[in-house]
């Protein structure tokens, strides 16, 4: 990781436009930009402990793995404010994104409290109540009682002198649904309220993401091995010799102009996304018993294969989960259901009237955002107004960690000033 953050750097002193973010394109900036740690002087290990809670009283017994639902808690000796972290589509509170907003976090003073996606595999087994996320205020409801769970939980191992929130990518677009329902009900009454990256539109979003990998397969999973050993095979190639190891050079010619199509690295990112999108299907499949994946006769226990199950699902996508157990089973409850409705509350939008007028609620994201339309874009910025930055270059969270960016988020978190000096 040294050798990669040291190869970074000579990247960035290269450049000498006004923003100095290295990778102008969004598609490598998104792939190695989001999981890379571009600020220097970052502590390598912060004190964070990994807590339990149990939210539901039963989970199926093929999930027995993820029956309590997991967080972590990232202390200040001293009394600090205490900030929660919501994490992106699908990732869990101990991705690699997640310890390096911990790290960055407890660096400047802030004790941290991880919080998992409501569509990872950990949130939907353990904690959503519904299992069929995808709406955020029913998402959010429950993330806001795991929250208050989490945080009874720790409360007296930590010193708390006020609470904040953040979020990056549908993280963020939750960490504003989150705050208005705690501005109701005044549990935390958090301070600040960071969004990175949010999302406006999740369903058109998703259908983005989906597109980009069946672009390049066709809508043939048999194709994605395809991907995958194509460039492994380069990569090889393009190594010194057999021993040679995987290092920040070889990294970033991989996903540079002159290695990668554009198209293949749309469709990394397609995959990456896809796999999440996998889990969902089958997981939610299982615990709201559509039996699209399943059988409703058929036993899965502890020792069922996993394999042989998500082997069913056969690479679905989001835009399948939707139509096959989203929309049938809140048509079940309500009769009225409609993927007119569904649309509506999977959209920032329903809380339009808080977020334009809440002033402690700040976003920042970026002009070749790969997951907002212009649209999308448009409305965070008459929204937001003079409470949003929008970078020139970064794709989705590809500059999330670049230390530009890091010092206005840390500067508006502890002195509510959203200011990009540049």
């Amino acid at each position: 990781m040294k050798k990669i953050i040291v190869f970074i750097m000579f990247l960035i002193s290269s450049y000498t436009f006004s923003y100095n973010f290295p990778m102008k394109d969004p598609y490598t900036a998104t792939i190695i930009g989001s999981s890379t740690l571009m600020t220097p002087n970052v502590s390598e290990k912060v004190p964070t402990k990994v807590y339990d809670i149990k939210i539901k009283e039963k989970v199926p017994e093929i999930f027995w793995y993820a029956e309590n639902f997991k967080f972590s808690l990232t202390a200040q000796k001293e009394e600090a404010p205490l900030i929660f972290v919501l994490a992106g589509t699908g990732s869990d509170y101990k991705s690699i994104r997640m310890q390096y907003m911990e790290r960055i976090l407890y660096d400047a003073g802030f004790s941290v409290i991880s919080i998992s996606s409501p569509m990872s595999a950990q949130f939907l087994i353990s904690a959503s109540k519904e299992a069929a996320p995808g709406l955020l205020m029913n998402d959010n409801k429950d993330t806001y009682e795991a929250m208050k769970l989490a945080y009874e939980k720790i409360k007296d191992k930590v010193k708390v002198s006020e609470f904040y929130l953040m979020g990056y990518s549908l993280g963020a677009t939750n960490s504003a649904v989150v705050s208005y329902i705690d501005e109701n009900e005044k549990y935390f009454n958090f301070k600040r309220v960071f969004m990175l990256n949010p999302a406006v539109d999740l369903y058109a979003s998703s259908k983005k993401l989906d597109a980009y990998l069946d672009e390049y397969t066709g809508g043939d999973p048999l194709k994605i091995e395809s991907l995958i050993e194509n460039v492994l095979n380069r990569m090889k190639n393009n190594m010194k010799n057999e021993y040679s190891s995987i290092d920040s050079e070889t990294i970033y010619k991989m996903v540079s102009n002159d290695f990668l199509t554009e198209k293949e690295k749309k469709a990394f990112i397609g995959l990456a996304f896809r796999i999440t999108s996998v889990d969902l299907n089958f997981i939610s499949d299982v615990m709201t018993k559509s039996y699209v994946y399943t059988n409703e006769n058929e036993k899965l226990d502890k020792y069922s294969s996993l394999f042989k199950n998500f082997k069913r699902v056969n690479f679905a996508n989001f835009e399948n989960y939707v139509d096959r157990i989203g929309l049938p089973y809140y048509s079940k409850i309500d009769s009225s259901f409609s993927m007119k409705k569904l649309a509506k509350e999977a959209n920032l939008r329903i809380v339009d009237d808080y977020i334009r007028n809440s002033s402690k609620i700040v976003a920042v994201t970026n002009a070749d955002e790969l997951i907002l339309s212009n649209e999308d874009l448009s409305y965070l910025k008459d929204t937001f107004k003079d409470r949003i930055i929008v970078y020139p270059i970064g794709g989705h969270c590809g500059n999330m960690f670049y230390y530009e960016n890091v010092a206005i988020m840390i500067n508006y978190l502890k002195n509510g000033v959203l200011q990009n000096e540049k």
